[in-house]
Formats: structure tokens, C-alpha cells, sequence
């Protein structure tokens, strides 16, 4: 028995010899026959039911994130593209070394697992070619950190609140948020509200619009002012 049926047993309760040991059966992702350039290493749950984590043996994309909310947000790229094709995907999150992918509710993880550690061990190489184009400097968020007081935050320019803001989120949420197969991008920032966006297991998983929203609303008031108030969209 593989560990990943032992996974499987674990987690959905779903036993070992009710699983079909043909050509759809569930594999062993990071043991597969042929030795490949990329593989998964392991599959791990998230706080939201609906999106668990493929940690990959080395980084897919070297900085930042990519978001598909949809097959029209795939168009033109041929790895998320093909995600998608697996019924019952709704969201795909690539950070740096995993893939969080988020599925429709009337579909069971046990029917997709196989297809999509395929997709992504065939298919990762997609973005070799553009490691070394993309680079995000996040340099300039620290440094500005260094110079930056706690009382000075409402006289900033907008420019300035919004490098403040994303450190911020660089330095206290998005590592946790992380771990958990998710993260937050800043979409604006209009007065005192933060206006920001869920990514990856994040995006529908319950708990982001109640006791996560409450925390990174919490932090920041901590740590930049006091009346700024914190939206999720």
C-alpha cells in the first residue's frame, strides 16, 4: 500500500481496498517509476476543505505569486491551462516551491489527485524559461521599514502607505498565510481602509472573511494607526 492511499485513508476515511488499483488509481506522487525534473514531494490539507497544497521539490517560479481564478485568467499560459482542464478545478495559486489548488465542492479529491500531480510533474518546466525575467524586488518595502515611525503614517503619500503596508503583510501575515497554502495581495487603499484580496486556499476557505480578516485588521492597527479599518474583496 502506498503512503499516499495511506494518506487518503487518513484524511477522507476513504479505505485502502476501495480504491481502484487501475490505470485511475491514486499513486504515489513523489516516487513515480520514472525519476522526472520536477515531482511532488507531498500533498497536504489547508484550513479550507476545498484546497490542499502540492509542495514541489523545487521552486516553480523564483518571486512572487501567480493567481487563476478562472480558465479565462489561464489564457496563454500553457501550465495553468492545463490545470483547468482537470473538471472540477475553480482556482490554481503558485508560490515560489507549491501549487495550491482549489476544487469544486461536488468533486472528491480522490478522483482528481492523480491527474493533477501529472499535470504539474509534466508541466512545471513551463516557467524555466521565465525565472530569470521575473524578478520582484522587495527590497525597497524593507528599507523604507527602517525609516519608518509608527506616528508618520497618516501624513505618507499613498505611494509610500502602500510599500508600508505590503512589508508589513511581508513581514507578519503572509509567512502564515503561506504555510497554510494562501495569501493576500493589497488592492488599495482608499483613507483609512485597506482594501485586500485572498489567494489560494485562502480565497473560499471560511475563516478568511471572520478571524483572519480580524487579525491582519488587528496587526496593522497595531503596527501603523489605530482607525485603519481592513476589507476583504
Amino acid at each position: 500500500m502506498s503512503k499516499f492511499r495511506n494518506w487518503l485513508e487518513e484524511w477522507f476515511g476513504i479505505p485502502s481496498n476501495n480504491i481502484d488499483t487501475g490505470s485511475s488509481s491514486i499513486k504515489n506522487l513523489s516516487n513515480s517509476n520514472k525519476l522526472k525534473e520536477y515531482h511532488v514531494l507531498r500533498v497536504q490539507p489547508t484550513p479550507n476543505p476545498n484546497a490542499f497544497q502540492f509542495v514541489i521539490n523545487k521552486p516553480i517560479i523564483s518571486a512572487g505569486t501567480k493567481t487563476f481564478q478562472n480558465t479565462e485568467d489561464a489564457k496563454g499560459d500553457t501550465f495553468a491551462e492545463a490545470l483547468f482542464q482537470v473538471y472540477g478545478v475553480e482556482n490554481i495559486y503558485i508560490k515560489e516551491n507549491f501549487i495550491t489548488i482549489s476544487k469544486s465542492e461536488t468533486i472528491g479529491w480522490h478522483t482528481i489527485f492523480d491527474k493533477i500531480g501529472e499535470i504539474i510533474e509534466e508541466k512545471s518546466h513551463y516557467y524555466d524559461l521565465l525565472l530569470e525575467e521575473r524578478e520582484i524586488t522587495t527590497e525597497k518595502p524593507k528599507t523604507i521599514l527602517d525609516k519608518f515611525h509608527k506616528e508618520d503614517f497618516p501624513n505618507c503619500s499613498m505611494e509610500e502607505k502602500k510599500l508600508i503596508v505590503e512589508a508589513m503583510l511581508d513581514q507578519g501575515i503572509r509567512p502564515a498565510l503561506s504555510n497554510d497554502g494562501g495569501g493576500v495581495d493589497l488592492l488599495e487603499i482608499e483613507g483609512n481602509v485597506i482594501k485586500l484580496h485572498y489567494q489560494g486556499a485562502c480565497g473560499t476557505c471560511p475563516s478568511s472573511t471572520t478571524g483572519t480578516l480580524s487579525y491582519i485588521e488587528t496587526f496593522l492597527k497595531d503596527t501603523l494607526h489605530s482607525d485603519l479599518t481592513v476589507k476583504a474583496q
